[in-house]
């Protein structure tokens, strides 16, 4: 082979490896600038999962007001707490607002994964302002609906169940696969619900924990951040007693016995849905 056929293969292949490189380079998505300390991107993803984290405590103190949510919180997989649900979001399609799973083992729980949430497609009070709201994740079959995309829907279309729980305290058949709670009394107006266009926030999540990392990563505890303590103590109380310990010497529901009372009550619900 001549010396200059050589030299001109060498320089196509040359040309051809730094076009990969090129490629390589244009495919690294904004999730790694979010990871990357110091970045303008990080800085701003920091800073929005820290108040998304914070928000999501007051949520948690909120929901434990209860008795029988702390029984449910006790029994479950998961939860998705949505801190600001805008009011404008009443529809398919429309953007609901930021939110964090995290997922119990035992009497721990995981450090959160962040999502965007899309529409409530039904029932929901016309006119309704922005608010709190929380998805009580009661078995593996709704927890896998995270775990497994990144881009999905919760509802009847998805083979679940979702159950209003202001409703439920009107006697409406078990707690189904997902148990939705809203500090808006009525806000989904006791209609079927369908929840649509959840999408895992790579950026976000990513920003957070200063790396990339799935959802899956986050739950399973292979990344953690020590600024999260705070919420999962606060479903740890929620969901271990301490709650209904802290509550109850005022004369509140937060009883030993009426916790008692509630746990075997949601036993004999679940039992007959299984």
């Amino acid at each position: 082979m001549k010396t200059t056929m050589k030299h001109l293969i060498a320089t196509s292949f040359a040309v051809l490896l730094a076009g990969t490189a090129g490629s390589a380079c244009a495919q690294v998505g904004p999730a790694k600038e979010a990871a990357t300390p110091g970045t303008a991107r990080n800085k701003e993803e920091v800073k929005d999962a820290t108040e998304h984290v914070n928000k999501a405590i007051q949520v948690v103190q909120q929901m434990q007001a209860t008795p029988e949510m702390r029984a449910l919180l006790q029994r479950s997989k998961g939860v998705f707490v949505v801190p600001d649900y805008g009011g404008a979001a009443l529809g398919v399609g429309a953007r609901g607002g930021a939110g964090v799973l995290l997922v119990r083992s035992g009497k721990t729980w995981s450090n959160p994964a962040f999502y965007n949430m899309g529409g409530i497609s039904a029932g929901l009070q016309a006119g309704v302002e922005a608010g709190s709201i929380a998805f009580v994740l009661n078995d593996q079959k709704a927890l896998n609906s995270f775990m497994q995309n990144n881009k999905f829907s919760l509802g009847a279309d998805a083979g679940l169940t979702l159950v209003d729980w202001s409703k439920k305290g009107e006697g409406s058949a078990g707690w189904g696969n997902i148990t939705a709670w809203a500090d808006t009394e009525g806000l989904f107006g006791g209609a079927a619900l369908n929840i649509t266009d959840i999408d895992y926030d790579e950026d976000e999540t990513s920003g957070y924990y200063r790396r990339q990392v799935a959802a899956r990563d986050v739950l399973s505890g292979k990344v953690k951040n020590p600024q999260a303590d705070m919420l999962r103590q606060a479903l740890a109380n929620a969901s271990s007693g301490s709650g209904a310990a802290a509550m109850g010497g005022s004369g509140t529901r937060g009883t030993t016995s009426g916790s008692k009372a509630t746990n075997d009550k949601m036993e004999n619900e679940r039992s007959r849905e299984r």
